[in-house]
């Protein structure tokens, strides 16, 4: 296997004020890499909308846009037993995907839902419980950090994925459920290790790493957060542990609420006598107010926008905006989000005169890598089409993370003691899978629930060059080696028909190494 590449070189880049009105703002190379981090892939049309309006304009149409939604399911199917079967919601993200126009609220969200992980995998079996949990992060995709720690936290599914719902105050000498408590600080918002505003481990005088957080804070956040029950089904009555329902929020039984004092991260005292609304709010409070989160939730969002292995430097700049976005709020995910994207380590590679360094970029995971190839492939998809069984194979299902720390950790690293992410679930078996899935896509004549509209490529086909151009362009932010041109080019001109010419040139670019990293 060809080892991928991230990126080393950090440069701004300077984009040039158009002469004149039919000049472009950004190069199309630059927007295409642009879409490339920013949505769920680029095509000629984003690419060209891109060049005319600029990144910051482009940003600002973009968190505008609420569109896309995944339709509510039945509760029970028509046998009368649970319904579990989440493929039409998975069709329906697809859908959203490949043709909706709100793309970075898209991945934005999803991004965020690989971070706050639940899973029909671990006990959220039902499908109904899925579109509500990610319009969570649709809606909060743009928001406050601490809004959305709140909405997931009071989530029926999150209560039911890490035991928060029914969680009772417990008897004397005994603590409540830890599980949420630690998940939530370990894996949503502090991590395990203090940090420094660069990434690196923040340690004590004698070089030793600190914790984040000890096991009596696992015991008073757990006892804070007691008093929480499912939202009431519809002709139901309330009760103090209502069973498992997963439309709507939780909401407090006081009296299963510990309203004993707590103190946690040493020094932050919740006062006895508190509500439950009032121990969760101290408790967002007291974990917005931990310098570690500000680099430990920047680097998961850097590494999933543009790079796996970010530099300190870019890491601390996004800590930064976290902490502060210039008028004293913290945790503002839009500007966290605008200064990811307009960052120079990220836009460093939109001049191509700069050699990409060997550390630089991120695998497209399986999800991200069908969106994109459809989309390039000017693609529309069926409400029952099937593409979440091929991530699946690939090593990736929607909604259904194989646990807490989600499709693959955050953590993984490659033989090379690099940050892989989606290499974790990268093998022999799910890189032979994605050659035979884009096989499938140029030549199969299986109905697989989507089409492909290869005309603009066809129109193309008049020479090698001309195609391998166009393809480049959509695909490759038109960065093409000369070792993968030649052997398009070879399998281009072995076809006789401009369609054959097309799926040819497509087919090898679509499976080389050059296209599985996004630099």
């Amino acid at each position: 296997m060809k080892y991928f590449s991230f990126i080393a070189a950090v440069a701004l880049l300077t984009l040039p004020l158009p002469a004149q009105t039919t000049t472009p703002l950004v190069s199309a190379r630059a927007a295409a890499r642009f879409l490339d981090q920013a949505t769920w892939g680029p095509t000629a049309a984003s690419i060209a909308q891109v060049q005319s309006m600029g990144f910051a304009a482009w940003l600002q149409a973009q968190y505008a846009l609420n569109t896309s939604d995944l339709p509510d399911q039945v509760i029970l199917d028509s046998a009368g037993n649970s319904n579990n079967n989440a493929g039409p919601v998975q069709a329906a993200f697809f859908q959203n995907a490949v043709a909706n126009q709100d793309q970075l609220r898209q991945r934005m969200a999803f991004i965020l839902s690989q971070i706050w992980v639940v899973s029909q995998d671990s006990g959220v079996t039902p499908a109904y419980a899925y579109p509500p949990y990610w319009r969570l992060f649709r809606d909060n995709a743009f928001g406050n950090y601490q809004d959305i720690i709140k909405a997931i936290t009071l989530n029926p599914a999150m209560g039911r994925y890490l035991n928060m719902a029914n969680n009772n105050k417990a008897s004397t000498g005994t603590v409540p459920n830890e599980n949420y408590a630690r998940e939530l600080m370990q894996l949503f918002t502090l991590g395990l290790n203090q940090l420094n505003p660069d990434g690196s481990l923040a340690l004590d005088s004698n070089n030793n790493i600190q914790v984040t957080y000890d096991q009596n804070d696992v015991d008073n956040l757990s006892r804070a957060l007691t008093g929480w029950t499912y939202p009431t089904a519809p002709g139901a009555t309330a009760k103090n542990n209502n069973p498992a329902y997963y439309t709507g929020t939780m909401f407090a039984v006081e009296s299963e609420h510990d309203t004993t004092a707590k103190t946690i991260f040493g020094n932050v005292n919740i006062p006895s006598g508190q509500t439950a609304e009032q121990d969760l709010a101290s408790v967002i409070t007291a974990l917005m107010k931990q310098p570690t989160m500000a680099p430990f939730v920047s680097q998961q969002l850097i590494q999933h926008f543009v790079s796996a292995n970010p530099s300190p430097g870019y890491v601390q700049r996004i800590a930064s905006v976290f902490t502060n976005d210039g008028t004293g709020v913290t945790g503002n995910m839009q500007a966290v989000v605008t200064a990811i994207l307009m960052d120079p380590e990220a836009r460093a590679g939109d001049d191509p005169t700069i050699e990409m360094g060997p550390t630089y970029g991120t695998m497209r995971e399986p999800v991200l890598f069908m969106a994109d190839v459809l989309r390039g492939l000017n693609s529309t998809v069926s409400a029952t089409s099937d593409i979440s069984g091929w991530t699946e194979n690939m090593g990736e299902e929607l909604f259904n993370a194989g646990s807490v720390f989600s499709y693959f950790s955050p953590q993984s690293k490659t033989e090379h003691g690099l940050f892989g992410l989606a290499f974790q679930v990268y093998s022999t078996q799910t890189a032979a899978d994605r050659v035979n899935y884009v096989y499938a896509t140029l030549y199969g004549t299986a109905n697989y629930g989507f089409k492909i509209n290869l005309a603009p490529f066809i129109a193309q086909a008049t020479d090698a060059p001309t195609l391998l151009n166009y393809i480049g362009s959509v695909f490759l932010h038109s960065g093409m080696s000369s070792q993968l041109q030649q052997a398009a080019t070879t399998a281009i001109n072995a076809a006789t028909t401009p369609t054959a010419k097309a799926q040819a040139g497509l087919y090898v670019v679509l499976t080389s190494s050059e296209y599985q990293i996004i630099q």
